[in-house]
């Protein structure tokens, strides 16, 4: 995937672009503290790039007399790093954005590398603000997965201004996605399921006992390939084609479109079809290893809808509305939600509706999330006789890797049984 020096100082002179030597400073370019072999060769791409534009702006021979041999310096020695950590990677420089989306990918990637990750830990998406010395991970992408700007409004710009070298996928408009509407009152109607644009509807995605998931399997994760082998060329942004091939949706949607497992399904499909036309070389890794996901979470799907299922009438409260496509997918919906944004404080007067919704329901739990404060879920729980839990919709103290995706569904299936049956 990445030219040798010599391909690269030989390519025929580009336009002259602005570049940002910061980037390349000594401290980016050592081997010292926590260098991986993946950073180190990404900064290697991108530092060819700079040098290859900083090279054909030195107008005057003089000009690059003076600055060959420091920029020859700085490419042999960021090309000695890549080989001193390892040697370049043969799989595409893949960027993705959230802990979920992370764990898709390196599942589809297992084998081939490994996606690099922008939000980690417990960082929020809706209020993430892209730091510069994360810049070179989109400047040196090939692919970028992301959600969209409805998650994360704050990486529409960066993606598009940086990342113009690489394959960018919303995953929003992928096929096969389920979409719902955002549910804005401080009451949830329990059979108030939104807009779902998707194939899955609540009488055939609840019917677990019944299901065939070996044959579901096979079909649907068939269907789901030749959908996104279909699927949408990003590159050209033709959002009327997305709308006339029915993957259309409002920008009002809930983004959170990977707690349904049939859509992180759909995503793995997604990211293997494009990750196949990025590095055709890896194309059947890529396709066997969407499918052995899909067969796993079918697995574990049927194993959340027999955990759940004991459970299902009783009323909680979510501490923001992030988890409608769990509830709806497993037919088991929140009462409400104390926040609308978890950046957001919540009024006074939706704090008292919730608590008197609380009561007049007889709710059993209310979710707190472990990256907010649990001040807001304390008001709400006094005087009543509600129990509170947690509940994670990113996996934030989940390791990342293939793993992780599989676990936090397991984690909130958990947390609501346990808080739910009064187990915790």
């Amino acid at each position: 995937m990445i030219r040798s020096f010599s391909q690269e100082l030989n390519r025929p002179p580009a336009a002259n672009q602005g570049h940002d030597p910061q980037l390349f400073n000594n401290s980016n370019l050592s081997i010292a503290g926590a260098v991986t072999e993946r950073y180190t060769v990404t900064r290697y791409k991108v530092t060819l790039r700079w040098i290859e534009t900083r090279m054909t702006s030195l107008s005057r021979p003089s000009q690059f007399r003076r600055q060959r041999s420091w920029l020859l310096a700085t490419a042999a020695g960021s090309a000695l790093l890549a080989t001193t950590c390892g040697a370049l990677a043969d799989g595409p420089s893949v960027v993705t954005t959230i802990k979920p989306i992370h764990s898709i990918a390196a599942a589809v990637m297992e084998g081939v590398g490994e996606p690099f990750i922008l939000i980690d830990g417990a960082a929020s998406p809706h209020g993430f603000a892209l730091k510069p010395s994360q810049a070179f991970l989109l400047q040196g992408a090939d692919v970028v997965f992301w959600v969209g700007p409805e998650l994360t409004p704050s990486l529409a710009k960066p993606i598009s201004s940086m990342a113009t070298g690489a394959t960018v996928v919303e995953l929003m408009e992928a096929p096969g996605i389920s979409h719902l509407a955002l549910r804005e009152g401080v009451n949830f109607d329990a059979h108030d399921h939104g807009h779902d644009h998707g194939e899955h509807h609540a009488e055939n995605e609840h019917g677990h006992d019944d299901h065939d998931h070996e044959e579901h399997t096979e079909q649907d994760h068939h269907d789901h390939d030749e959908q996104a082998e279909a699927g949408h060329d990003h590159d050209d942004h033709d959002h009327g084609k997305h709308a006339e091939a029915g993957h259309d949706h409002d920008g009002a949607g809930d983004a959170h479109i990977w707690l349904n497992p049939d859509n992180g399904i759909a995503i793995a499909a997604q990211m293997a079809a494009t990750l196949a036309k990025a590095d055709p070389d890896n194309a059947a890794t890529y396709k066997k290893n969407a499918k052995a996901f899909s067969e796993r979470i079918e697995s574990l799907e049927h194993e959340i809808s027999n955990e759940l299922e004991p459970v299902s009438g009783k009323s909680f409260i979510v501490f923001h509305d992030a988890y409608h496509h769990f509830e709806h997918h497993f037919d088991i919906e929140a009462s409400g939600a104390i926040t609308l944004s978890p950046e957001a404080l919540s009024s006074a007067d939706r704090i008292e509706k919730i608590r008197h919704r609380i009561e007049d329901l007889g709710v059993t739990c209310v979710f707190q999330e472990p990256q907010f404060e649990a001040k807001l879920v304390n008001v709400v729980l006094e005087g009543s006789d509600a129990r509170s839990g947690t509940l994670d919709p990113l996996g934030t103290q989940l390791e990342n890797g293939p793993d992780l995706y599989p676990n936090l569904l397991k984690n909130l299936s958990a947390a609501l049984t346990g808080c739910l049956k009064g187990e915790n």
